[in-house]
């Protein structure tokens, strides 16, 4: 998903020819939207309405019937500067950015790249343009290395994941008052007493060996010296 940019379109199409492009529908609302500030202010308001149905339209009937009324506001003339940029630049290409021909494409309903934008942001407050590239490669390497270091910490965390259906409660419970290192002992002490409830043991006295079930009920003895 990206912006309106072509030079990086280009990019993405030479670097990934199989992959669907999708255009970030927030830029174009705010691109259409932009160009329509040069109306007089008697239709701007309503082409900048239209803009928005055009990109949110859930059928080409609606897209349609958004792009003719957009047309009537801007007087009928199909020579408008407007409305011939809009055919030339997007028009002709809705199924990157119009709702309706998205809804195949496993997008899981996120219309936008803001996440990408942030993260451009975030490499941005670290680096800057008089780095050389072998200083920027370093960088980010470093900077991926931290940030997978502390999602593994977080990961393994007390508290930090769902609690599985086979968890007791009580020992999630103390996890969270204890440290990590203490929580892991829980199951080991569950263990070793489940152990020696069931598995018989043996004693001495008056210098004989004797050997006892779970109930502690003697089975045998045996003298020694």
């Amino acid at each position: 998903m990206a912006d309106k940019a072509m030079h990086e379109k280009t990019v993405l199409i030479e670097e990934f020819p199989q992959a669907r492009q999708l255009q970030c529908q927030w830029h174009v609302v705010t691109w259409l939207k932009k160009q329509a500030d040069r109306l007089a202010l008697s239709v701007k308001k309503q082409v900048k309405a239209m803009m928005g149905l055009l990109v949110y339209a859930r059928s080409k009937m609606e897209y349609d019937e958004a792009r003719s009324t957009m047309k009537e506001l801007l007087g009928g003339d199909e020579n408008h500067p407007l409305y011939k940029t809009f055919l030339g630049n997007w028009d002709n290409s809705q199924e990157e950015w119009v709702s309706y021909l998205r809804g195949n494409v496993p997008h899981l309903t996120y219309s936008t790249n803001n996440r990408i934008e942030s993260k451009w942001g975030k490499i941005k407050d670290v680096i800057n343009n008089t780095s050389s590239i072998d200083e920027l490669v370093t960088t980010l390497i470093t900077l991926h290395e931290y940030a997978e270091d502390q999602y593994i910490a977080e990961y393994h965390r007390v508290g930090s994941r769902p609690r599985g259906p086979d968890e007791d409660p009580e020992l999630a419970a103390l996890g969270m008052e204890i440290s990590p290192f203490a929580a892991r002992f829980g199951d080991k002490i569950e263990y070793t007493l489940q152990r020696q409830a069931t598995i018989p043991w043996k004693g001495y006295s008056d210098e004989q060996l004797y050997w006892c079930d779970v109930r502690g009920e003697r089975r045998g003895t045996t003298r020694y010296c």
